[in-house]
C-alpha cells in the first residue's frame, strides 16, 4: 500500500458527499428497486446473470431488520414479475445477528422460503472474522431445511481451509472470494502472494467437493489459476460460475462471458451507498488510491 493510498483513504471522512458519490456511482445500482431492475436487465442482455444486494449492515434496532426484510420481500417479487434471475445476497448484521439471532434466523429463514416459492436463491454474505461460526451456523441450519441458500468464504483468513473442507463435504454452495475487511495477522494472511496461495488452494478443495462454486475475484492471477482448475478437472457448467462487483473489471467481464463461462454479477443498491461506499473504500486503501488516480487522470 503506497502512502497516497493511505492518505486517502483517511481522507474519506471529510470527502464531500459529492465526490464519493461520483465514485460509487459506477460501482452502485442506484437508490432504488427500478433503478436495480434497469441495471439487470442491462446485465442480462450482455449474457450475465445477478444477485441483488440491498445495501446496509451492522444496525443498532431490530426494527432496521425488519425494514431490511421487508424490502428483500418486495426485491424477489419484483424479481419474479420481471422474470429476472431470482438471487439476493444477505448480510446478517443488517438482519440484526448482532442484536437477536434466533430472531435473525427467523427474517432469514422466511425470506429463504419466499426465495424458494419464485425458484431461487439466497446468498448469505461473509462479514469480519467476528461473524463467521454465526454466519456459518445459519447457513447450515437453513440448508439442512432444504432451503436455497449458499455461503461465503474468505480466502485470507487462516482458517478458511478448515472450513472448506467440512463445506465441500457438505455440499454446501460456497462463494470463494479474497476477504476485504481489516483482520490481524494472527486471523488473517497479510502478504497478497498468501492470500493467493490460499484462494487457489481453496479453490480446488471446493471443486472436489459437490457443492456450487462461485469463483468471486477480479484478479487476472487467480482468473486464470481458476481457467486452469476448471480445464483440468472438466467441472461441468453447472457446478461453478465466475462472480464480479458490477462496475469492476468489465473488459474481464466481458472476456470470460465470450470463452462460455458461466458470470453473476453482484449488484447493491439503496439508500445506505454512502456508508457502504465509504466504508468499502477505507477497508481497501489501495482501491481508494487508484479511484483518486482515476479521477484526476493520474
Amino acid at each position: 500500500m503506497s502512502l497516497l493510498d493511505s492518505l486517502v483513504a483517511r481522507a474519506l471522512a471529510v470527502t464531500p458527499r459529492s465526490v464519493v458519490g461520483r465514485v460509487a456511482r459506477r460501482y452502485i445500482a442506484g437508490e432504488t428497486l427500478p433503478e436495480a431492475l434497469a441495471t439487470i436487465r442491462g446485465l442480462a442482455a450482455r449474457g450475465a446473470t445477478t444477485t441483488v444486494d440491498v445495501l446496509g449492515e451492522f444496525i443498532r434496532d431490530f426494527s432496521e431488520a425488519e425494514a431490511t426484510a421487508r424490502e428483500y420481500e418486495s426485491v424477489l417479487d419484483a424479481l419474479v414479475r420481471e422474470r429476472l434471475p431470482v438471487n439476493v445476497s444477505v448480510k446478517l448484521t443488517a438482519f440484526g445477528l448482532l442484536i437477536d439471532r434466533e430472531r435473525c434466523l427467523a427474517l432469514v429463514r422466511s425470506l429463504a422460503r419466499r426465495a424458494a416459492d419464485g425458484g431461487g436463491f439466497v446468498r448469505i454474505d461473509m462479514e469480519d472474522s467476528s461473524c463467521t461460526d454465526a454466519t456459518l451456523a445459519v447457513a447450515r441450519t437453513l440448508r439442512s431445511e432444504g432451503l436455497p441458500v449458499g455461503v461465503v468464504l474468505q480466502a485470507y483468513l487462516r482458517r478458511t481451509g478448515d472450513d472448506a473442507r467440512a463445506l465441500a463435504a457438505e455440499g454446501m454452495p460456497v462463494r470463494l472470494c479474497k476477504g476485504i475487511y481489516r483482520e490481524p495477522p494472527e486471523v488473517a494472511f497479510q502478504e497478497r502472494g498468501e492470500v493467493r496461495a490460499s484462494y487457489s488452494r481453496n479453490l480446488r478443495v471446493l471443486l472436489n467437493g459437490s457443492g456450487r462454486v462461485a469463483i468471486a475475484t477480479h484478479d487476472e492471477v487467480l482468473v486464470d489459476d481458476a481457467r486452469a482448475a476448471l480445464h483440468e478437472w472438466s467441472v461441468p457448467r453447472e457446478r461453478y460460475e465466475y462472480q464480479m462487483l458490477l462496475g469492476v473489471r468489465e473488459r474481464l467481464r466481458d472476456q470470460l462471458l465470450g470463452e462460455g463461462h458461466p458470470l453473476r454479477v453482484y449488484v447493491p443498491f439503496g439508500r445506505a451507498w454512502y456508508g457502504y461506499s465509504v466504508r468499502r473504500l477505507r477497508e481497501n486503501p489501495a482501491i481508494a488510491g487508484h479511484v483518486f488516480r482515476a479521477m484526476f487522470g493520474r
